[in-house]
């Protein structure tokens, strides 16, 4: 079976889904497509993995939140070339840019294209290119699995550490995805909305191939997922390609019980992981105040003066020791990785509230566990 690996490294999705289209009228079969916003993700991208084609923006960051730069494009050409970035050259790279005026200015690509959304010039010249890569024998392996993307490589690390206590028979059946820089929700976002448009179809089951994004419970989650909702028409194919999953209250008995008080937090993976690794973590002094403006209170439940939430007037309010900790703390993102590390070094039963979310994830996936 043909498959293409492609890179994109554009941030308009108007203009990736015009580009995924095109693709898509002449090659039906599996397509292998990753996102980029700007040249650190594309040269992270390229370190990981080699891709017959690399379609690049000419205007774009050079890390992330960084404004634009109309050198970008020729930033990430020349990093490409240079051996300390180790990184895979692709087989073939376009430029294909809304600026006329950068293509006088670009040097060091193999072509550029004049992207114009109704034009045909850039359309044609696309799809004479992936019948070509079609056609040669290619040393880019694209094997695409169902995939479970995820925010950063500290929740990747957590992932991993549970998929080997008790998924050991699914390991190989799932991708886990994340990206070292920028990350965050969305990048999940961007990478679900590319898996959509790819609308790759599994070949023996003859069914589309599935994702699922893990979100953590916060303000920017709930941003990311309903930028995507809106991107994505509601009962169309592409809405039956992934699925959503947060890192929320349900999966975790204690969280449930904080919220049973009165109290709701933004959570992340590190909230759903075990006490006693909370308790380890505060004593390595990895702990930060929780930002308490962000926490909501059910008025109907807690009864607190003016509102004000700290260690006294929880444990006036019949808040456990473990409690008080998860509510009023969070892990400090300088030390994510040591946490994350940690956690993987203890007993599985520590990882519990991950086992359930995973469950979840499998079953979004149609994968079926082995018991």
């Amino acid at each position: 079976m043909n498959h293409i690996s492609i890179l994109l490294v554009d941030d308009d999705f108007n203009k990736i889904s015009s580009i995924i289209r095109t693709i898509k009228e002449v090659f039906d079969e599996t397509l292998s497509i990753n996102q980029a916003s700007c040249v650190q993700e594309a040269i992270e991208n390229l370190q990981n993995k080699e891709y017959h084609l690399l379609i690049t923006d000419l205007q774009m960051p050079l890390k992330y939140d960084d404004q634009p730069n109309d050198n970008g494009g020729q930033v990430l050409i020349k990093q490409l070339y240079r051996n300390k970035s180790k990184v895979n050259v692709p087989m073939y790279i376009v430029g294909l840019t809304q600026f006329e005026e950068l293509k006088n200015n670009f040097e060091g690509i193999w072509k550029i294209w004049h992207f114009e959304p109704s034009s045909e010039i850039w359309k044609n010249n696309l799809r004479d290119l992936i019948f070509h890569i079609s056609l040669v024998k290619s040393r880019v392996k694209a094997n695409k699995i169902e995939t479970i993307f995820l925010e950063g490589p500290t929740d990747k690390n957590i992932i991993e550490s549970c998929l080997k206590h008790f998924f050991e028979n699914e390991i190989d059946k799932v991708y886990l995805e994340t990206i070292n820089y920028g990350g965050g929700a969305s990048w999940v976002q961007r990478q679900l909305f590319i898996w959509a448009k790819s609308l790759t179809i599994k070949t023996k089951e003859e069914k589309y191939l599935k994702a699922v994004g893990i979100f953590d419970d916060d303000e920017a989650g709930k941003i990311a997922i309903d930028n995507l909702i809106s991107q994505i028409e509601p009962n169309s194919a592409e809405k039956k390609t992934f699925s959503i999953l947060k890192n929320s209250y349900k999966y975790s008995v204690l969280l449930k019980s904080i919220k049973s008080k009165g109290i709701t937090f933004q959570t992340t993976i590190e909230d759903l992981i075990s006490i006693d690794c909370w308790k380890a973590a505060n004593a390595n002094g990895w702990l930060i105040s929780r930002d308490l403006k962000k926490t909501k209170i059910d008025s109907s439940i807690l009864k607190l003066k003016n509102l004000e939430i700290s260690e006294k007037t929880l444990r006036e309010s019949n808040f456990t020791e473990d409690e008080i900790l998860l509510t009023i703390n969070k892990v400090n993102d300088d030390y994510k990785k040591q946490f994350s590390n940690m956690v993987c070094t203890l007993d599985k039963e520590n990882l519990l509230s991950i086992k359930y979310l995973l469950e979840d994830a499998f079953k979004k996936l149609k994968i079926d566990l082995i018991t």
